[in-house]
Formats: C-alpha cells, sequence, structure tokens
C-alpha cells in the first residue's frame, strides 16, 4: 500500500468518529495525480463527507465519477464503497426504489469482493427502510447486521444496529426492549467515542423517560445529552433541547427554558448552522409568549418564519439538484449498459438477489429439524401478530412427554425422527393463520389468533388422544408418543407474558403425571 493509499484508507476509517479529521486527511491530495484508484478513493470519500453534511446531490456526482472509474476494478473495496456512498444519498432523497436497487448491487459487490463492513452497512440500511413498512423483515436485516457487525468487533456498526434495533422494538410497541436496546446503544457509543450517537440516544432515554411520566430521570438523561453536545458541538448541535425545553417548559421553569434557549440558539449563529435556528426561534417565540414578552415573542416568530420559508428554499433547491443529478447517472448507467449488452445479466443477477434473499429469510424462520417456524419467527412474526389482535386469541405451550427416553433407546437419530412427526402431526391440526413453533428441544408453542381458551384446549386435547395414531417413520410401531399442554389466553398482545403463564400451567401438568392439556379457562 502507497502512503497514499494509506491516507486514503486512514481518512475512510475516520469518517464516523472523526469527520474532521477525515476532511484533512483529504486536503493537498490532487486526484488527478492519484492514479484511477486513488482518484476514486478521493471521489468515495468526497462524496461521502458531502453525504454527511446533507449535499446529496455533490454526493450522488462523487459516487457516479467514482463508479465510472470502479466498474474495471470490481475487486476494489473502494467499490463497494462507492455503491454504499450512493445507497445512503439516495435513502436521503427518499427514492426508495432506487436506493433498494443500489444497496443490493452493494451487498452483491461485498459477496463478491469480500468487503464485509460494507456488506453489514448494507444489511443495516435495508434494516432501517423495512422498520416501518415490514417489521418482520427489518428484523431479519438487522440481526443479519449484528451478528457481521459482531464478529468483525466494529464499534460503531453494533451501536447503529443497536440504535436501529430499538427504533425497531418501539416501532412494534415494545417499549421495555426498546428501552434495553437504547441503554446498549448508549454503553456501546460511549466505549467507542461515538459522540453523534452517545448524544441522540441520552437524548431518546431522556424524551422516553418524560413520556412514560418519570420526569426526574428524564432531565438527568436529557441535561447528560446537553451537557455532552455542549462540551463538543458536533453534529447534531440541537437534538436534547427540544425536549429539554418540553420538560422545562412541562414542570414551570420558563424562565431556565428561555437560558437554554437562548444559549443554544447562539451556539448555532457561531457555528454558521442554520439547520437548528429555526425551531430555536419557534420554541423561544413559545416560550416568551408563556412569560407575558408578547413582542420578543414575536420578533422570535417572525425569525422563525423566515428561516422556514429559506430553508423549504434552499431543502426544495437540493432536491431538484439531487434528483437532476440522479436522472442524468441513470441515463449514463442505461447508455453503458445497452453499450456492454449487459441489461439481461444485471436483471438475473438483481432477480439471484432477491431469490437469496428470499432464501435467507425463510431459513432464518425456519427450524431446520421439523420444517416448522422457529423461535425466531415465533418471537418476530408471532409477536407482530399479537401485537395487532382485536379478537380472542389462545397461546399453548407443549411438551413431548419422556422423551429423553426416546433418544436413551433410538438414538439422537430416533429422537430427531420423533420431534419430525410429531412437529407434523400438531401443524396438520392447526388452520389458516394459526402458527406452530419449535421454541426449543422439545418444546412447541402454537397460537390461535381468534381461538378462545375453552376451544384451543379442545383442540389441542384432540391432537392428544389423536397422537397415539400417529408412527414414527423408521423407529418400531410400537412406540407411542405423548405430550403435555398449558392453554392461556393471548392479553393485551402480551406474547412473553402468555408465554410464561402457559409454561407453568405446562410444568403443572407435568407434576399430575404428564399427557394432559390443562388451561386457564379463568384467565378470559
Amino acid at each position: 500500500m502507497t502512503p497514499l493509499d494509506a491516507r486514503l484508507e486512514d481518512a475512510w476509517q475516520r469518517r464516523e468518529l472523526e469527520p474532521d479529521r477525515s476532511r484533512s486527511l483529504l486536503q493537498g491530495v490532487t486526484p488527478d495525480a492519484a492514479g484511477p484508484l486513488g482518484a476514486a478513493a478521493w471521489l468515495v470519500m468526497d462524496g461521502y463527507l458531502k453525504f454527511r453534511d446533507a449535499q446529496q446531490a455533490g454526493a450522488l456526482e462523487a459516487a457516479a465519477s467514482a463508479l465510472k472509474i470502479l466498474e474495471a476494478h470490481p475487486a476494489s473495496w473502494w467499490f463497494s464503497r462507492a455503491l454504499n456512498v450512493r445507497s445512503c444519498a439516495l435513502l436521503e432523497l427518499g427514492e426508495w426504489e432506487p436506493a433498494l436497487v443500489s444497496l443490493r448491487a452493494q451487498l452483491s459487490a461485498c459477496h463478491a469482493n469480500g468487503d464485509r463492513e460494507t456488506e453489514g452497512c448494507a444489511l443495516h440500511d435495508l434494516g432501517v427502510m423495512h422498520t416501518r413498512r415490514d417489521p418482520p423483515r427489518a428484523a431479519v436485516y438487522l440481526r443479519a447486521a449484528g451478528a457481521l457487525f459482531t464478529e468483525l468487533e466494529h464499534g460503531v456498526g453494533q451501536t447503529y444496529v443497536a440504535w436501529s434495533d430499538g427504533e425497531l422494538m418501539e416501532a412494534l410497541d415494545r417499549p421495555a426492549e426498546a428501552l434495553t436496546l437504547y441503554r446498549k446503544a448508549l454503553t456501546l457509543a460511549e466505549r467507542h467515542g461515538h459522540h453523534f450517537m452517545e448524544v441522540l440516544v441520552l437524548s431518546r432515554l431522556g424524551e422516553l423517560a418524560v413520556a412514560q411520566g418519570r420526569e426526574a430521570e428524564g432531565e438527568v438523561w436529557l441535561r447528560r445529552a446537553l451537557a455532552q453536545q455542549n462540551a463538543r458541538p458536533d453534529r447534531p448541535l440541537w437534538v436534547s433541547v427540544p425536549p429539554m425545553v418540553h420538560l422545562l417548559r412541562l414542570s414551570g421553569r420558563l424562565t431556565e427554558a428561555r437560558e437554554v434557549l437562548d444559549a443554544q440558539l447562539a451556539r448555532a449563529q457561531a457555528a454558521g448552522m442554520i439547520a437548528p435556528q429555526p425551531l430555536m426561534h419557534e420554541l423561544l417565540s413559545e416560550v416568551l409568549e408563556q412569560l407575558g414578552e408578547p413582542e420578543a415573542a414575536l420578533k422570535h416568530a417572525r425569525a422563525h418564519l423566515r428561516l422556514v420559508r429559506q430553508e423549504l428554499a434552499e431543502e426544495q433547491e437540493r432536491r431538484v439538484r439531487g434528483l437532476e443529478v440522479l436522472h442524468r447517472t441513470e441515463l449514463a448507467e442505461r447508455e453503458a449498459q445497452l453499450q456492454r449488452q449487459q441489461n439481461e445479466a444485471l436483471r438475473s443477477a438483481l432477480a439471484d438477489l432477491e431469490t437469496l434473499h428470499r432464501e435467507v429469510e425463510r431459513v432464518s424462520l425456519t427450524d431446520e429439524l421439523t420444517g416448522i417456524a422457529n423461535r425466531h419467527a415465533l418471537m418476530t412474526r408471532g409477536a407482530a401478530l399479537a401485537a395487532g389482535l382485536t379478537r380472542p386469541a389462545a397461546v399453548a405451550m407443549v411438551d413431548v412427554d419422556h422423551f429423553k427416553r426416546v433418544n436413551d433407546e433410538y438414538g439422537h437419530d430416533g429422537g430427531d425422527r420423533a420431534l419430525r412427526a410429531f412437529a407434523q402431526h400438531l401443524a396438520g391440526g392447526l388452520g389458516p393463520g394459526e402458527l406452530v413453533a419449535r421454541f426449543g428441544g422439545e418444546e412447541f408453542v402454537v397460537l390461535w389468533p381468534g381461538v378462545g381458551v375453552a376451544e384451543a384446549q379442545r383442540r389441542l386435547e384432540g391432537m392428544r388422544r389423536a397422537l397415539v395414531e400417529v408412527r414414527v417413520p423408521g423407529l418400531p410401531a410400537a412406540l407411542r408418543l405423548s405430550f403435555t399442554g398449558g392453554v392461556v389466553p393471548l392479553l393485551g398482545g402480551d406474547l412473553l407474558g402468555a408465554l410464561r403463564r402457559a409454561d407453568e400451567l405446562l410444568l403443572r401438568g407435568k407434576r399430575q403425571g404428564r399427557a394432559a392439556v390443562l388451561a386457564d379457562v379463568a384467565g378470559t
């Protein structure tokens, strides 16, 4: 690696935690004198820094220029990184379909050239894209990104995944799990010196605490966030201010709210940061009105209106320019594809990649031994189904009786055959929309949406009685399987709570002699 190559690589590695250092490393480098790969690497870095500065048109132009060079060097990691810059800029512009195509191309390039860090970035971004539109699919992508970043010991990637997992749990209305993940993100951000994420997570923890009525705890989080961003005024300068001001107004401390806003507005103006100023003026206008200072409130309201109009005009101009660049880039790419006669090959590659994604998703949600849903599917699709229920529902925990004896007498292969036969027996007794999943070992879970506990107990008891007729392929016909089950109502979409109660009933049934289905009819 030449000194210039090392310098550009150093700039890339510092882009998240030390963006100013990355910029300084680019200074003095002449792309034309760096050779094709050096010039492409410089363009990729320039594009990424422009993306972080909300200059999406410039980011797209830089990425397109880099990709034109790097098409002849697909084995270079700068090729997959250039695709990463393009994907990020498209996501910021809200161009979902082109962004999706770009992310898939990014994944394909990473698989080919072994750039696992950028592969993790693509998986994470796909998870973020699907968080609101398809939470189960988002969970698959984020899980894969988290596993990859953990294997690579990539602290920044792990921090982003923990944060995005927290947002996913909020989208699924699971605040306790979201809180745990946000705390994990905070620990990782502190450990790896990720100042931007540290301020972001502290602010979110404060907002959640205040929203849940824990104002004192929320104030502690928000003051920590405010202190952090004041100590190092990196982006975002303003993220903790609105929730902090909301809390101060909620507790009647209007003078302190005004002082916080005055200080932050002054800092934003001194730093030349326009983006936070409209919100600061708006909040100051509201606080001053509450303090009985209508003239000062009007002054800030007018400043807010002027800056919002300016911001909207600039945002529209940036978006139009970005779309123009995107359109030019797409036209150039289409012409190049036609010239190289690779249109069909590209479509085939994208189709193969989509097939691969579907297969990865299917495998991640299917129990390899029995072919039914696995625990991960239960805790994602099952939990999402449970959260959206408006009718009565029942959950059962089921355990094969004396399964150890089957393993001891017929070996693990015989035990596997018995589990497959048992799983298929349970699955065959379910109707459309009902779910059976292997929870672990010889334990299974059945979820009946729209079915009451009494009816679920009756159905499960019927399955238990019919199990005596089931023959396990490859094992003696004299072998008879039996099971014990516990059935409980699913209340308020709380799947985890229902599983705990069903497990307690299951244990009671085992203590009473097994081969029975117990139900919590009183809990309905």
